[in-house]
């Protein structure tokens, strides 16, 4: 049995979140710097535009964490690069595919996650940004 009990753990909890002290860690993300500086890098500094024509697909939940699968397909034209970026990591920047313009924009490929996070997939066509993407909650499996 655990030094703290059930109901005091859940007291202390919410003595933390009503003191703020759970806002201390979102005032200074350097996660999402880290994740703007590896998006600017990638687009030279253009925002990538949210398109329906980009298809991320992967679980809502993953039982491995270890290779978590993912999925990009377009219906864009001229897809010369697709990265996928991983919110909440040390290296955002998880992959990046270069293309050929004349090859049908697919890939699917395995990442992998170590805690819940959102991973954001960015497509160059004819020399335009478009981005989509999605959430995963990741099981406490092997690291």
């Amino acid at each position: 049995m655990s030094p703290i009990s059930p109901p005091r753990r859940r007291f202390l909890r919410l003595l933390a979140w009503c003191s703020g002290w759970t806002l201390l860690p979102r005032l200074a993300r350097p996660d999402d710097d880290r994740l703007r500086q590896s998006l600017e890098e990638l687009t030279g500094g253009v925002e990538p535009a949210f398109h329906p024509g980009v298809g991320l697909r992967m679980p809502s939940r993953a039982v491995s964490r270890l290779a978590v699968p993912v999925r990009v397909n377009c219906r864009l034209r001229h897809v010369d690069m697709i990265a996928l970026l991983v919110r909440d990591h040390p290296d955002p920047l998880a992959a990046r595919f270069n293309l050929s313009p004349r090859t049908r924009p697919y890939i699917r490929t395995h990442l992998r996650i170590l805690k819940d996070s959102e991973v954001i997939a960015v497509v160059r066509a004819d020399g335009r940004y478009f981005r989509q993407s999605a959430k995963i909650s990741v099981s406490e499996g092997c690291s």
